[in-house]
């Protein structure tokens, strides 16, 4: 029995590390011994598993009973990126800028993308003060090893994914009010971006 000779709490560290990295990793780990099987199922381990391997909107996996529980449970131990694909599906497909609260949620958590869009969109005036929002994206250039440039490009792909953007935040992109978002997905590479004369400038 491997726990016998290695502290439970250092198993927990483990699983922890395992979570982050890959589910099924995980649950081939959980299927070992009685002991696994416990740490996998706490709710620590659930806030950090990742969901990687289920891209989709919960609605795509109805045929797959396992899967949507995978998926509930996340959301009941407030994972991160449960909370954040769940404030980005309410923002831009339902217009709903309430919906930044759950980014900021996330955003708080570690998620890095939520922490650039609701920088960015702060940055436009939107759900939050623009001083909030430069400490938001000062925040995401202070994180060790952070890969903005894979960043943007996970956001991207979730946006290329949103079949239909809700007409309130349609309104947005014509009237100029994300303008600087799109500027900064495109063209932003290092994360430090100064507030100046009222425009989105990068340094």
């Amino acid at each position: 029995m491997p726990q016998a000779f290695i502290p439970e709490l250092a198993w927990f560290k483990v699983m922890l590390y395992v979570a982050t990295q890959s589910s099924e990793d995980l649950f081939r780990m959980a299927s070992v011994c009685p002991l696994f099987r416990t740490l996998a199922n706490t709710p620590q381990v659930w806030n950090t598993i990742s969901m990687a391997k289920y891209p989709d909107h919960p609605s795509w996996y109805h045929d797959n009973p396992a899967v949507q529980l995978f998926l509930q449970q996340c959301r009941a131990c407030e994972n991160p990126e449960s909370i954040f694909r769940e404030a980005f599906e309410v923002f831009f497909m339902q217009g709903n800028v309430e919906a930044l609260y759950g980014m900021r949620i996330a955003a708080t958590a570690g998620h890095m993308e939520a922490a650039y869009i609701v920088g960015l969109l702060g940055m436009s005036g939107i759900g939050q003060s623009k001083e909030d929002a430069l400490e938001f994206l000062c925040s995401l250039n202070q994180r060790n090893n952070i890969d903005m440039k894979g960043t943007r490009d996970a956001l991207r792909r979730r946006l290329s994914r949103v079949w239909n953007v809700a007409r309130h935040i349609v309104d947005m992109f014509y009237m100029g009010r994300l303008s600087s978002i799109i500027a900064a997905l495109v063209t932003t590479t290092n994360g430090v971006l100064l507030l100046k004369a009222g425009l989105l400038k990068q340094r």
